[in-house]
């Protein structure tokens, strides 16, 4: 059984204003157009819903219980479809990002806050964690894209790289360091070192380039992620091999940010796209917005 929602509008106008004359010229129809969508919805139900005479028409008894579920049914087509275009216009809905923390911390807030402000009823639900997670919640679909570092020649995903993110000495502002123009790895060897867990994506470039080095370094502190480690060096326990954007723009003011001399230690960070997977139109805008903040 087929039944349309133009054929339940002429049946409410109909039952509503007692007059298919009234009817018609509510619905901008000619009288005999809304006739045959009545006539059509009757077929299709099997009953008829009308006495008609010559001067009246009148609702039958199964016309008149059926009238509120037809109300009924229009009304959740109007909603429907208004949902629909609200989300069709941009002014509803959700984005799903992953992220590695350094990015939520020091770039995200300023991004969402442009964004917030274009598309004031959408929300954005952030996956924030280490590098192969950020790469898990892409490639699995839970996330439409990612900010993290270069995932290689992996099948699956696509890199856009954005910035080339440089790694720096952290020390505390009191420090014998403090003031240095740099600082080499081999004078590391002596020194009170804090250091993030074995799952970060910073251990793991360190410990690489390291033993490209020929370094062995001592680890006095170590935590789980990059945050805590800078909290430590605040706290001046020691100091911590780490990547700038982390104490950019005077975000720990009691650090001091000392470069590293003859060993360039950097990360490339950039957007992770699923390769067969088109992102929303929604995605593709912050996107763009967060392209747009690192340039």
């Amino acid at each position: 059984m087929k039944v349309e929602n133009s054929e339940l509008e002429a049946f409410v106008a109909v039952a509503e204003l007692g007059s298919f004359q009234k009817a018609a010229d509510r619905l901008h129809l000619t009288q005999p157009g809304l006739s045959r969508r009545v006539q059509k919805l009757e077929h299709a139900l099997g009953v008829e819903l009308f006495h008609r005479t010559t001067r009246s028409v009148v609702l039958t008894g199964v016309g008149r219980q059926f009238l509120p579920m037809a109300r009924q049914q229009i009304l959740q087509l109007g909603t429907m479809l208004s949902s629909v275009r609200e989300i069709a216009e941009k002014r509803f809905g959700k984005v799903r990002l992953a992220s590695i923390p350094t990015v939520v911390a020091r770039v995200l807030p300023e991004v969402l806050l442009a964004f917030a402000e274009k598309y004031p009823r959408v929300g954005v639900q952030i996956f924030d964690g280490n590098h192969d997670g950020v790469l898990g919640q892409v490639r699995g679909g839970l996330a439409e894209f990612g900010i993290t570092l270069d995932c290689g020649d992996d099948e699956d995903l696509v890199f856009e790289p954005l910035i080339t993110d440089r790694y720096v000495l952290a020390v505390h502002r009191t420090h014998a360091w403090a003031n240095r123009e740099s600082v080499s790895l081999r004078e590391l060897a002596d020194a009170r070192l804090i250091i993030g867990g074995r799952d970060s994506g910073n251990r793991l470039l360190l410990e690489m380039l390291l033993g490209q080095e020929s370094i062995s370094l001592r680890w006095f502190y170590e935590v789980e992620h990059i945050f805590c480690v800078v909290a430590l060096v605040e706290a001046a326990l020691g100091c911590a091999i780490i990547p700038s954007l982390t104490v950019a723009d005077g975000a720990a003011p009691n650090l001091r940010a000392v470069p590293i001399f003859g060993a360039e230690i950097k990360r490339t960070i950039g957007i992770v796209r699923h390769r067969h997977v088109s992102m929303s139109p929604i995605a593709e805008d912050l996107c763009g917005l967060l392209t747009a903040s690192f340039t």
